[in-house]
């Protein structure tokens, strides 16, 4: 057997193993992990509620529910589909568990797959991903917890230009994200992909469609995410990125 097929052989054996075993766990375990979470995150409520006898009329929390599933229904929706083909399956369910897909768990994983060449599509991207992404769960909990001990006292020590500073991290992380798609696809693919974003915030600063003022962000990435579709489907299925 040549070295070239002993090499095609195992990146199907690992392929299969990664697709069928693999990825079956990870959805066991990512599944049961959200499970949990999702309990653990109304306990203080119950706690309020029944032990410290904080109570409400129900209307009022339906109140609260309806008003926040209104505000977030949009992100709740159009966010999976966006960044699951750069996480993948398991660093998903990492990164919605401790939060900050955006600014921090996508960041991570397009940085590790340009340094090392690899592809989401495959399993050695998905997997230097995870790793990635897990690492950068304790890492952000390190420091979150010292922010949380030291965070008055460190506050308190810093000049006023820095604290003013921290209001431009968003926009920084946001800034590095597209410099990131400039510079492996270049300007033109780049801008093409933005145009959809760029109408729908002229109609939102004009008031023009009044429906895009609270779910404009959401309508953007939808319609991004439905063009990318369409021209996906009209090269016939072409796995390659424009």
């Amino acid at each position: 057997m040549t070295q070239e097929k002993i090499v095609s052989t195992d990146q199907r054996e690992i392929e299969e193993a990664f697709t069928g075993d693999y990825t079956k766990k990870v959805h066991i375990v990512g599944r049961l992990s959200i499970v949990i979470v999702l309990v653990l995150s109304f306990l203080p409520v119950l706690y309020m509620y029944f032990i410290k006898g904080y109570q409400m009329p129900i209307d009022k929390y339906l109140n609260v529910a309806f008003a926040i599933t209104a505000l977030c229904i949009g992100f709740w929706l159009t966010e999976p589909f966006t960044w699951f083909p750069i996480l993948g399956s398991a660093a998903m369910y990492m990164g919605y568990i401790a939060g900050n897909v955006k600014n921090i768990r996508v960041p991570v994983a397009r940085q590790l797959r340009s340094k090392y060449g690899l592809s989401a599509a495959e399993p050695k991207g998905q997997i230097i991903t995870t790793v990635g992404v897990a690492i950068s769960v304790y890492v952000n909990l390190i420091i979150l917890t010292v922010i949380v001990v030291f965070g008055s006292f460190l506050v308190s020590v810093l000049p006023p230009i820095v604290i003013e500073a921290f209001t431009y991290v968003i926009p920084s992380l946001i800034g590095a994200l597209l410099a990131f798609r400039i510079s492996e696809s270049g300007w033109i693919v780049t801008l093409k992909w933005s145009v959809p974003a760029i109408i729908i915030f002229a109609l939102m600063k004009t008031g023009t469609i009044g429906f895009l003022v609270d779910f404009g962000m959401s309508t953007s990435i939808g319609i991004t995410i439905l063009i990318g579709y369409i021209i996906y489907r009209m090269q016939g299925g072409k796995a390659k990125e424009q």
